[in-house]
């Protein structure tokens, strides 16, 4: 069994509710642990190793695959993909990039990495700006695949309509829609860790089931009530908020970026709360409007 598509990223776009909806779907198949990230951290355990995790495919499934959220970050994956998978389909799906990185600190806070503000964490993290810059990344796929392979899907989108964000994901894979799973519900609330270092415990801990091979086992920990009750979601009041000097600064960061993805997609539609970048004029080659 080899997989018939991938989720390549970016992280904090959803990838755990396409997951959950994925493995709900009586014609798709995904492994029992997401982020397999066999093409970036564990390339050398060979291809045999990565072709076991859907060994236990049922017959006639009609989608097999997996969703690993750093694959768009390496020019060396795309390459390794393209080789070993040749014609397989691709998703990923983008989110205003101010907020998404405004989501990943808060991922590295509940995961116990941080408790600095984020202008600090700006600075310490490099992949909080580097895994918005969505041109630069998915070029690299772009330059490889034929483009109908490639699915681009807006987190806006799943944010305002969930049912026809998994409509679009259906069709892409050739699924039929199914009417008896929760398209509406959260997967994964933001939250902060009861105990920092009981987090940090946590990421080693799953680091270390993927080192030592125990990635499926991780995948049922993972989605346990008991290590839900490691995290609590935030009250309105308590949960952190971006400077507006901090978000303006960033918008102007990610202009030049979110232009060329316009011309390699032709729309970027990140919503109201992010700047809509429409296709430059032959006179005004420059403006954006921000909405």
């Amino acid at each position: 069994m080899k997989p018939t598509f991938l989720f390549i990223g970016p992280d904090k776009t959803g990838s755990t509710w396409l997951y959950e909806i994925l493995r709900q779907h009586p014609d798709c198949y995904v492994p029992p642990c997401k982020d397999i990230y066999f093409f970036d951290r564990y390339y050398d355990r060979g291809l045999d190793w990565y072709f076991s995790f859907f060994e236990q495919a049922p017959a006639g499934v009609r989608a097999i695959g997996e969703l690993s959220h750093d694959y768009l970050f390496s020019p060396q994956v795309a390459e390794r993909i393209a080789r070993d998978l040749p014609g397989i389909k691709l998703l990923t799906c983008l989110r205003n990039p101010v907020e998404r990185t405004f989501s990943h600190y808060l991922y590295l806070i509940r995961s116990g990495r941080t408790v600095e503000p984020f202008e600090v964490a700006l600075d310490k993290f490099p992949e909080l700006i580097n895994n918005s810059m969505y041109y630069k990344n998915l070029s690299e796929y772009f330059r490889r695949f034929d483009s109908r392979h490639i699915k681009v899907l807006f987190f806006d989108l799943l944010q305002s309509d969930p049912e026809a964000f998994a409509k679009s994901v259906f069709e892409f894979l050739g699924l039929t829609f199914v009417q008896n799973i929760e398209y509406s519900k959260k997967i994964r609330v933001a939250s902060q860790p009861r105990s920092y270092l009981l987090a940090r415990l946590a990421k080693s801990g799953a680091n270390l089931a993927r080192y030592f091979d125990m990635t499926n086992l991780l995948g049922v920990v993972k989605r346990s009530t008991l290590a839900q009750m490691l995290y609590i979601p935030y009250h309105q009041h308590e949960r952190p908020k971006m400077d507006a000097s901090t978000q303006e600064q960033l918008t102007a960061l990610f202009q030049p970026d979110i232009l060329r993805l316009q011309g390699l997609l032709g729309a970027v539609p990140f919503g109201r709360r992010s700047c809509v970048v429409r296709r430059p004029s032959a006179e005004d080659s420059e403006r954006h409007d921000c909405a």
